[in-house]
């Protein structure tokens, strides 16, 4: 296999950084609600953490593969990606709207706190991630 460049390193060592607070944080929310809640609410907290994680891991991915990509061509991938995912979020988001009947057994409040939950452990550990990545700030 070879080598990845540096950009594409740091990259991939964002990504793990992340996903690592994203499960950490999903894992936490749904034994949470299993105790305080029962089954059908860590169900919910499972559902909307694992649809968090995709959101986030895809656009992570992208970046991956766009990391040694001119500046240009990296902002496009990003946005044509967010996009994308935003646009798919929002299908679902209609579909589970015209739908609600089949989706009664969801708990909202399980699926909010969960979302919210996933989404601050990535980013925490995303951030805790970059700032010991050691990129250098002088021309060498």
């Amino acid at each position: 296999m070879a080598e990845l460049s540096l950009n594409r390193r740091r990259a991939q060592q964002l990504l793990v950084g992340g996903a690592a607070g994203g499960h950490l944080a999903l894992l936490l929310a749904v034994l949470g609600f299993a105790a305080a809640s029962g089954l059908s609410a860590a169900l919910s907290a499972a559902v909307a953490g694992v649809v968090t994680i995709a959101f986030f891991m895809i656009g992570q991915a992208v970046q991956v593969l766009v990391a040694d990509a001119p500046a240009r061509r990296v902002l496009i991938a990003s946005l044509a990606s967010y996009g994308l995912r935003v646009s798919v979020l929002g299908g679902l988001l209609m579909l589970a709207l015209a739908n609600s009947a089949q989706i009664a057994w969801l708990d909202p409040i399980a699926v909010a706190v969960t979302t919210i939950a996933v989404v601050v452990g990535w980013l925490s550990v995303e951030l805790w991630t970059y700032s010991r990545l050691r990129i250098p700030i002088y021309d060498e």
